[in-house]
């Protein structure tokens, strides 16, 4: 990692963990778990567009609106709850650790069937 990215990331963490303004949940807070499922969208949808998987036909698919029908929420919705948990980390961090947990399992499965169709 180089110094501008580390940098960048250190006041991320400290304007991220600072207790200033409201830190209370917004009325429409998406829960840990659905939050785990729609962020663990949301990387495989940005990996996909940015490797530009066989999909290029299929790229209108991977849209915002997709996930909002997809869970039922809507783009407010997400902001306030990403900015609520960015706002306290510890609420956070059970969320990046299922989205972890759900990457390594599909790591896993597609490392067992690149290996079954190597035989």
């Amino acid at each position: 990692m180089n110094k501008k990215k580390f940098i960048g990331l250190l006041v991320f963490i400290v304007f991220s963990c600072s207790k200033t303004g409201d830190n209370s949940p917004p009325d429409n807070l998406i829960s840990p778990d659905q939050m785990s499922m729609v962020m663990l969208d949301i990387i495989l949808m940005k990996n996909i567009k940015r490797e530009s998987y066989n999909v290029l036909e299929k790229k209108d698919l991977l849209v915002a609106e997709y996930l909002y029908e997809k869970y039922g929420i809507d783009s407010a919705q997400l902001a306030s709850s990403q900015s609520y948990y960015a706002k306290n980390p510890k609420e956070y961090l059970p969320i990046f650790k299922k989205i972890k947990m759900k990457l390594n399992k599909l790591n896993d499965s597609i490392q067992q069937t690149m290996r079954i169709r190597e035989e």
